[in-house]
C-alpha cells in the first residue's frame, strides 16, 4: 500500500489556499452565499482534475478524502464556521453537497483506476455544469420547471447545464481519445441530456454525487459501443422522451416527475438491458389505476421526489448488475423490489382513499403486485434467461406478503396524505430490507449451486 504524502499534502494546501482567497474576496466585496459557495466548489473541482497525474494509489485518495471530511466537519460545526466557514455554509437551504462532492471524487477516481479521460470528463461537468447552471439559474431563470416546494429548477439554468455538459464530454473525447467524430457528438449529445435531468431532479446537494456518478456510468457504457448502437440509443432516448410528454398531461405527476421517468429509463436499459425497463413501467403504469383514481387523489400533484422514492433501490440494483455482471442472478430480486412498492402503494390508496378495511387492502394490494409486476417478471426471467428457480420464486412471494403485512404493521406510522414524501421514504426504508434480505437468500442460493 502506496500513501503518496506529498502528492496529498499539495492538494490540502492549495485548497487551503483558495479557502483564504475566497475568504478576503467575502471581505472586500461582500460575495453573497451562493457565489462564495460555488467558487469554492470550482477550486476543488479543478484541483481534483490533477488527481490522475499525482496520485496513483486508490489508498492516497481515499485517505485524502477521510482528512476533507473531517475538516468539512470542524468548519461546520465548530466555532470555525463563524470564521473560515462562512464560505461554504451561509446558505440558508439545507444541503450535503460539499460531503458528496468529497465522496464522489474518490469514487470516480476508484472507478476510473486513475485514467484521465474516463475521471476528468465527470470531474469537469461537475465542476463546471454544475457552478453555471446555479449562477445562470439564479440569475436569469425565468422559466421555472419546479413544483409541489421541489428545489428551485430553471430551464435557463437547465438549458445552460446542458450546453457546459455537452461541451466538457466533447473536448476531451475529440482531444485525448481515437473516438469518431459522430460517436462523439452522439455521446456528448447523451450524457448532456440525461445529467442535465439529473441536476434537475436533484436535492439537498446530492447532484454532487449523482452527476458524477452517472456521468462515469454514460461514459463506461457508450464508449464501448459502435455507431450503429451509439444511433439506436439516441433513437430509443428521443422515443421515450416523446412518451413522456405525452403522459406530462396527465396532471398528476410534476414536470420534473416526468422527466426523472425518462432519465430512470434510459438509465436502466443501459445498466442492466431493455427488458429492465418493464417492472419499473408497470410500476408507473399501474401504480395510480385498478382502481383508478378517485376525486380526492386527482387533486394531487406527484412530484419528483415521490418518484425518487420508488426507483432508488431499482437503480442501485441496476449499478450492481452493471459492475457484477449478475443480470440472471438479481432480476427477479430486481422486479420483486418494484412489485412490493406496487404493494405498498396500492395499499395506502385502498385503505385511505377508498376506506377498505385493513385485511382487504393488504390481501388486494399483494395480489396486484404478484399479478402486474411479478408474474409478468417471471416470463421476462423465462424467456431471456432461461430458467427460474422455483423455491427462490416462492420465497420472493413470501417477501412480498411481508411487505404488504408490513404496509398494515407500519400504518400508525405514517400520516394520512397518502404518498407524501416522508412516507414513502418510510415505506422504502421498509422494502430496501426486505430486498436486502431476498437479494441474500439469492446469492447464498446461487453460490451453493455453484
Amino acid at each position: 500500500m502506496v500513501i503518496e504524502w506529498k502528492s496529498m499534502l499539495f492538494v490540502l494546501v492549495v485548497l487551503g489556499i483558495m479557502v483564504g482567497v475566497v475568504k478576503l474576496l467575502e471581505k472586500k466585496y461582500n460575495l453573497k452565499a451562493e457565489t462564495k459557495r460555488k467558487l469554492i466548489h470550482m477550486s476543488m473541482g479543478f484541483t481534483m482534475l490533477t488527481f490522475p497525474y499525482i496520485f496513483t494509489s486508490t489508498w492516497s485518495v481515499g485517505i485524502l478524502a477521510g482528512i476533507a471530511l473531517v475538516v468539512m466537519y470542524l468548519l461546520k460545526n465548530t466555532g470555525l464556521k463563524k470564521t473560515l466557514g462562512t464560505v461554504l455554509f451561509d446558505v440558508e437551504r439545507k444541503s450535503l453537497g460539499e460531503v458528496f462532492f468529497i465522496l464522489s471524487v474518490f469514487f470516480i477516481f476508484y472507478l476510473s483506476q486513475g485514467n484521465p479521460v474516463s475521471y476528468s470528463i465527470p470531474i469537469l461537468i461537475l465542476t463546471l455544469a454544475d457552478s453555471t447552471a446555479a449562477l445562470v439559474g439564479k440569475s436569469y431563470g425565468k422559466n421555472k420547471l419546479n413544483e409541489n416546494n421541489e428545489d428551485a429548477k430553471s430551464f435557463e439554468g437547465s438549458f445552460m447545464f446542458f450546453m457546459v455538459a455537452f461541451i466538457c464530454t466533447l473536448v476531451p473525447l475529440l482531444l485525448f481519445t481515437e473516438v469518431g467524430r459522430e460517436d462523439t457528438l452522439v455521446i456528448s449529445t447523451i450524457i448532456g441530456l440525461n445529467v442535465a435531468i439529473i441536476e434537475m431532479i436533484s436535492h439537498t446537494g446530492n447532484d454532487n454525487l449523482l452527476i458524477p456518478l452517472t456521468s462515469y456510468a454514460f461514459l463506461a457504457t457508450h464508449l464501448t459501443l459502435n455507431t450503429h448502437d451509439l444511433r439506436r440509443n439516441l433513437i430509443i432516448l428521443a422515443v421515450m422522451y416523446v412518451i413522456i410528454m405525452i403522459v406530462n398531461k396527465i396532471k398528476v405527476f410534476s414536470k420534473l416527475a416526468t422527466v426523472e421517468v425518462l432519465v430512470v429509463g434510459y438509465l436502466t436499459i443501459i445498466l442492466y438491458g431493455l427488458y429492465a425497463v418493464i417492472p419499473p413501467a408497470l410500476l408507473f403504469l399501474t401504480a395510480l389505476t385498478l382502481p383508478r383514481l378517485n376525486t380526492k387523489e386527482k387533486e394531487n400533484v406527484y412530484d419528483s421526489r415521490i418518484i425518487e422514492t420508488n426507483i432508488l433501490i431499482g437503480i442501485a440494483i441496476c449499478g450492481i448488475v452493471a459492475i457484477t455482471g449478475w443480470k440472471k442472478e438479481f432480476f427477479m430480486t430486481y422486479a420483486t423490489c418494484y412489485s412490493m412498492h406496487l404493494i405498498m402503494n396500492t395499499y395506502i390508496r385502498l385503505r385511505y382513499y377508498f376506506d377498505f378495511s385493513d385485511f382487504k387492502s393488504v390481501v388486494l394490494a399483494v395480489l396486484k403486485g404478484l399479478v402486474c409486476i411479478f408474474l409478468p417478471s417471471m416470463l421476462i426471467q423465462k424467456l431471456v434467461f432461461g430458467e427460474v428457480m422455483d423455491y427462490v420464486l416462492i420465497f420472493m412471494v413470501v417477501m412480498q406478503i411481508a411487505c404488504g403485512i408490513a404496509a398494515y404493521v407500519s400504518r400508525a406510522n405514517v400520516k394520512k396524505e397518502e404518498f407524501s414524501v416522508d412516507n414513502g421514504y418510510y415505506n422504502t426504508r421498509i422494502i430496501l430490507a426486505l430486498t436486502i434480505i431476498t437479494g441474500t437468500v439469492v446469492y447464498i442460493t446461487n453460490m451453493l449451486g455453484a
